[in-house]
């Protein structure tokens, strides 16, 4: 059974290089997998199940018919579309899963994670995380109109954009001795993220962490096949 992982797409409300190159993965991905995981921040912004912009109508009917042909498809909410919900789960077939699952693959122990919560070095972030992902801020987020809320997720991208450029690297990367906590808690084989756009596989301890990149020129998966993994790049 070949199961594989992809994260960081970011795809936008517009038909671009990258929505086409999703696509056309997704096509072969049915015949190729018997399961996907994407491990967030599969949309560049999520502002509710609501949202009918047409691209994401399009994603939406392009994700439902690979589930009905028998991929099953899983999905981690990123820092970006967390808002994700029960309708997109209704309309795609796609099910929604918990940061940091454990899944068993064969005899191995895999944590399929977006990353994010592994940055505890980015203090600043970690905090204004917790603030949105409460319910009280998720619901009276959802009860703004449309406009109003698309307005604050650029300004939100804009925000982080400045943020980022502005914070040494290794603050944005993961903390690797909590890395190596939660390995060694859980007992895992592999750790899969994305999040942190620093494609490669690393050693940690007695198991491996694999680093997804994001879609920028090029997609990036990552496959799993009798206890392979395989850290792959593809032109869009």
């Amino acid at each position: 059974m070949t199961i594989a992982f992809i994260s960081d797409l970011h795809l936008e409300p517009v038909e671009n290089d990258k929505t086409a190159g999703f696509f056309n993965f997704l096509n072969s991905a049915q015949n190729k997998y018997q399961q996907l995981y994407i491990l967030g921040d599969f949309f560049e912004y999520w502002i509710g199940d609501d949202d009918n912009e047409p691209v994401n109508l399009s994603i939406q009917q392009k994700l439902k018919a690979a589930t009905d042909s028998g991929l099953d498809i899983f999905f981690v909410h990123g820092n970006r579309d967390f808002l994700i919900g029960s309708e997109f789960e209704k309309n795609t077939g796609v099910k929604i899963i918990e940061d940091m699952t454990l899944i068993e693959i064969g005899n191995k122990s895999v944590m399929v994670a977006h990353g994010d919560s592994f940055c505890t070095d980015d203090v600043e972030y970690q905090e204004m995380k917790k603030e949105i992902r409460s319910d009280s801020w998720k619901n009276t987020f959802l009860a703004k109109p449309i406009d109003e809320r698309i307005a604050f997720a650029n300004n939100m991208r804009a925000e982080s954009a400045k943020r980022s450029s502005n914070k040494p690297e290794n603050i944005m990367d993961v903390n690797c001795d909590y890395v190596s906590q939660i390995i060694s808690d859980h007992n895992i084989d592999y750790l899969i993220h994305g999040h942190t756009h620093r494609p490669k596989i690393h050693q940690a301890g007695n198991a491996l962490r694999a680093v997804l990149g994001s879609w920028e020129e090029e997609g990036w998966v990552i496959e799993y096949n009798q206890e392979h993994l395989e850290l792959k790049s593809f032109t869009l």
